[in-house]
C-alpha cells in the first residue's frame, strides 16, 4: 500500500496515543518521568501497525468485485468460474467488474437471451441484441397448429415491419441524385420476417436462419446531444442550460432546405437511449444507438402530441429565429409520412434519414434567416469536433505542449453569441481576440509571457475570418468550453481564469484562422468546427496544436523569407483535417489518432511537409504524403507515401498504398516497398456518416486485424473493435444454449 510519508506520520501519532491509552495510568506516568522511552517504542510500532491495518482494510475490499483492486479482479474471476481472460481496453474497463460480479447469477440463467445480451454488453462495452433464429423460420401451415406470425410470404402492406428487415433502402420520397449513403439502422437484429433455413456457416456472418442458430448483434455507435436538453415536463428548467439561445446549433441553409449539421453535411438523426433504464429485460430499438427511422420519429411525435409521451424525449427540437420559442410537436412533421397540419403559422418538415429540414409558413415553403436546432447525432469514436467529454485529452494536450513560458493563466475571456460585452464576456470570437491583444499590449506586461484563454461557451456559428498576433513567449488557448460563474455553478464565487469545462460544446467558426506568433509563442485550438483554413503567417511561432477539431480546409504554414518557423512544432490530436501543407523549414509534424482526408482538396495531397519529420500514431491518411522522414504505427496510408530519408524511422503495423517509398517496415502490409496488398475497404466515405472511414466487414483481415495486439489499423485502432468481438465470443461461449451455434455480428 503506497501512503505518503506525511500521512503515515499523522496516522502513527494517533495510533501511538491509542496504544498508550491501553496502558495503566501508573505506567504512563512512569514513562513520562523517565523521558518517554516507552512512547518512542510505541511510536515505532504504530507505523507498522497502521500499514498492517491498512492492508487488512484492503483485503476486506478485495472480497467484492466492485471495490477490489485491478490486480485482485482476475483472482475473483477464477473463484466464480470465469476461465476466459477478462476483457481489457478502452470502453470495457468498467464492465469487467460487472462481468465478475454477476457471474454466478448469470450461470443460473445461462442460455437465456437476457443473459447473452448482458454478457456481450459487459465484455465489449456496447449494447447488444440476442436473436433466436429457430423462431424465425417459415413453417408449413397446419390447421391444428396455426402460426400466423410466421407467414411464408412477407406482406408489403406492413411497412413498419419492413423497416426492420435490415436491408439498405432509400426511404426518400424525392429520389433525385445524389443518393444518400444508406446505413442499415439495426443490421437485421430486429428483423421480424421469417426466412427459409440457411446452410451457411454462422461464424462468417452470413448463415443466420437455421434450426440451431442464435445470433448476438453488437452496436458500437454512441449518441451525442447537440444543444440543451428539453426541460422536464415542458417547464422552464434551468434557463442557462435549457432555453439559452446560444446553446442551440444553427442549421445550415443549403438550397431551399436546411441541414441540421452546421457544415451542411447529410447526417442521420439519432435518439438518445432512455436514461436509467435497467438491464434485466431484452434490448429493444429504443435502447440502441442506431439512426432514427422516420416511422419511429412519427411514433414519438404522435405520443408527444397525444400527451402519452414527454416532450423532453423527442430527438429533435426546432426554433425559427434567434428569439423564437421551440416549435411544439404538432408543428413538427415527418417528411414523406405526413402532410402539413391544417393550421396557420410555422411548420417544419423533418427528414430523419438525411438530417434535412424544410420550413413552411402558412402552408408555403419559406427560408427564414435563422433556424436553430437541438438534436442527437451518432459517431463511432470521439474524433473531430463533437459534444463529447474532452477534458482528459485537453489536459494531456496542455501538458504535452512544448511552450516554455509561464503556464499560469494570466487572463481569460468568455464568448457567447448573445452575451453583452463586459469585463468577462464578449459576443464574438473576433472581439475576444481583440480583448486578448489589448491585454497583451496594455496590461503592464503581466499577460505577455503567460497563458491567455479564450473560451467559447456555446454551439453558435461565428462568421468571418479571424486574425491573431501572439507576442513572444506567450500562449493562447482557444477552446470550446464553459466558464463557470456564480450564476451557473453553485459554490463558485467568481470566474477563475484557467478553470473551465471543455465538455458538451461544439462551436462553429465559419471562416479561416490566421495566426502570427513571436519567438517562443504557442497556440492551442481545441473543440471547434472550422469551416475554412488555418494559416500560420511568417513569424516565429513555436508550437501549434489542433486538438479535437474538424477542419474542412487546409492547415498551412507559410514560407517565411526571414527564416522563421525553424523551431515550429505542429501537432494534430484526435482531429479531422482536409490537408496539411508545411513550409520546408518546419522540423516536426506530430499526428495522433487523426483523419486527414484529401478527397475534397482537388489535388489529393494529404500531407506535404518535405522538411519535417512525421510522427504519426493510430491515424487514417487518405491522399499522398511527402515528408523528410517518418515514424508511424497502426496507421493507414491510403495513398502514396514518400519519405526522403528512408534510413531514419520505421513503419509498424501500417498499410502503405501502392508506389510508397518509406523506411523499414515491421509487420506492415505490404511488407516492403515492392509488395502489394489489398486496399482498405471503408464502411462510409461521407464525412457526415456515423461510420466515416471505419473499416467495413469485408475489409481484408490483414488490415482489419493487422494492428498492434490484433486490433485494426487506422484512426479507430484505439477502440479495439476486433479485440472486443473476440472477448464477446469467448465469454458468450459458456452461456450459449446447449446444442445451438452462436454467432456474433455487427461492430
Amino acid at each position: 500500500m503506497n501512503v505518503p510519508i506525511g500521512a503515515l506520520a499523522g496516522e502513527a501519532s494517533r495510533t501511538t496515543e491509542r496504544l498508550l491509552a491501553l496502558l495503566p495510568d501508573h505506567l504512563r506516568g512512569l514513562d513520562e518521568q523517565g523521558g518517554g522511552v516507552l512512547r518512542a517504542l510505541l511510536s515505532a510500532v504504530a507505523v507498522d501497525l497502521d500499514v498492517l491495518e491498512g492492508d487488512l482494510a484492503d483485503l476486506y475490499d478485495d472480497w467484492f468485485a466492485e471495490t477490489c483492486t485491478d490486480r485482485t479482479l482476475p483472482h475473483l474471476a477464477d473463484l466464480v468460474g470465469l476461465a476466459e481472460p477478462l476483457p481489457a481496453g478502452p470502453g470495457v474497463d468498467g464492465n469487467r467488474r460487472a462481468l465478475v460480479a454477476n457471474a454466478v447469477a448469470r450461470h443460473r440463467r445461462k442460455g437465456t437471451l437476457t443473459v447473452l445480451e448482458q454478457v456481450a454488453r459487459d465484455a465489449t462495452g456496447w449494447p447488444a441484441v440476442a436473436v433466436e433464429y429457430f423462431r424465425l423460420l417459415t413453417t408449413t401451415a397446419h390447421l391444428v397448429d396455426a402460426r400466423p406470425e410466421r407467414p411464408a410470404v412477407a406482406s408489403l402492406r406492413d411497412a413498419a415491419r419492413l423497416d426492420l428487415v435490415g436491408a439498405r433502402h432509400d426511404l426518400r420520397r424525392d429520389r433525385t441524385p445524389p443518393a444518400p449513403e444508406l446505413i442499415d439502422p439495426t443490421g437485421g437484429a430486429l428483423d421480424p420476417l421469417p426466412r427459409t433455413p440457411q446452410v451457411r456457416n454462422t461464424a462468417d456472418g452470413r448463415g443466420r436462419h437455421g434450426l440451431a442458430r442464435v445470433g448476438v448483434f453488437l452496436f458500437p455507435l454512441r449518441t451525442y446531444r447537440v444543444g440543451p436538453a428539453e426541460p422536464a415536463g415542458g417547464g422552464s428548467g434551468d434557463p442557462d442550460r435549457s432555453t439559452h439561445p446560444s446553446l442551440w446549433s444553427q442549421a445550415r441553409l443549403v438550397g431551399d432546405e436546411y441541414r441540421i449539421d452546421p457544415l451542411g453535411r447529410r447526417t442521420p438523426l439519432f435518439a438518445a437511449p432512455p436514461a436509467g433504464d435497467g438491464t434485466d429485460h431484452l434490448t429493444r430499438e429504443e435502447h440502441l444507438p442506431v439512426p432514427l427511422r422516420p416511422r419511429r420519429l412519427l411514433a414519438m411525435l404522435a405520443a408527444a402530441r397525444g400527451g402519452t409521451g414527454a416532450r423532453e424525449t423527442l430527438p429533435i427540437g426546432v426554433r425559427v429565429g434567434r428569439t423564437g420559442d421551440p416549435l411544439p410537436p404538432e408543428r413538427l412533421r415527418v417528411a414523406g409520412l405526413e402532410e402539413l397540419a391544417p393550421v396557420a403559422g410555422t411548420q417544419v418538415s423533418v427528414d430523419a434519414v438525411e438530417g434535412r429540414l424544410r420550413v413552411y409558413r402558412d402552408g408555403q415553403a419559406t427560408a427564414p434567416d435563422e433556424v436553430f436546432v437541438r438534436y442527437h447525432y451518432g459517431s463511432l469514436a470521439d474524433i473531430g469536433a463533437g459534444t463529447y467529454e474532452r477534458s482528459d485529452v485537453h489536459a494531456r494536450v496542455l501538458a504535452a505542449d512544448p511552450y516554455r513560458g509561464r503556464r499560469e493563466v494570466a487572463g481569460q475571456v468568455a464568448v457567447r453569441s448573445d452575451a453583452a460585452a463586459s469585463v468577462l464576456a464578449v459576443p464574438s470570437v473576433t472581439d475576444a481576440l481583440a480583448r486578448a491583444e489589448q491585454a497583451w499590449s496594455t496590461d503592464a506586461g503581466q499577460a505577455v509571457g503567460a497563458t491567455y484563454v479564450v473560451s467559447v461557451g456555446d454551439n453558435a456559428s461565428y462568421l468571418g475570418d479571424l486574425d491573431v498576433r501572439i507576442p513572444a513567449a506567450t500562449r493562447l488557448i482557444l477552446v470550446a468550453a464553459a466558464w463557470p460563474d456564480s450564476g451557473r455553478s453553485e459554490g463558485v464565487p467568481h470566474p477563475t481564469p484557467g478553470v473551465y469545462v471543455p465538455d458538451g460544446l461544439r462551436p462553429h467558426l465559419r471562416g479561416g484562422l490566421r495566426v502570427t506568433g513571436g519567438a517562443g509563442s504557442s497556440l492551442v485550438l481545441d473543440g471547434f468546427l472550422v469551416e475554412g483554413d488555418i494559416t500560420v503567417a511568417p513569424g516565429a511561432l513555436t508550437a501549434l496544436t489542433v486538438s479535437q477539431c474538424t477542419l474542412t480546409g487546409r492547415l498551412t504554414v507559410a514560407d517565411d523569407p526571414a527564416g522563421g518557423h525553424r523551431d515550429l512544432r505542429v501537432s494534430l490530436v484526435r482531429s479531422v483535417v482536409g490537408s496539411v501543407r508545411l513550409a520546408p523549414v518546419v522540423p516536426l509534424l506530430a499526428v495522433s489518432e487523426c483523419v486527414t482526408d484529401a478527397a475534397g482538396t482537388g489535388d489529393g495531397v494529404a500531407l506535404a511537409a518535405e522538411g519535417a519529420h512525421l510522427s504519426v500514431e493510430g491515424s487514417t491518411i487518405r491522399g499522398t504524403v511527402s515528408v523528410r522522414s517518418v515514424d508511424a504505427g497502426n496507421c493507414l496510408f491510403d495513398g502514396r507515401l514518400t519519405a526522403e530519408h528512408r534510413q531514419v524511422g520505421c513503419l509498424r503495423y501500417c498499410y502503405a498504398g501502392p508506389g510508397s517509398r518509406g523506411p523499414q517496415r515491421f509487420r506492415c502490409h505490404p511488407p516492403d516497398d515492392t509488395g502489394t496488398a489489398g486496399p482498405p475497404v471503408y464502411a462510409a466515405l461521407d464525412p457526415g456518416s456515423p461510420m466515416y472511414l471505419a473499416l467495413a466487414r469485408d475489409c481484408p483481415a490483414t488490415l482489419a486485424e493487422g494492428g498492434e495486439d490484433g486490433s485494426e489499423m487506422g484512426v479507430h485502432h484505439h477502440l479495439g473493435r476486433p479485440l472486443r468481438r473476440a472477448a464477446a465470443r469467448r465469454h458468450l461461449a459458456p452461456h450459449a444454449p446447449a446444442g445451438l451455434d452462436l454467432g456474433v455480428f455487427g461492430s
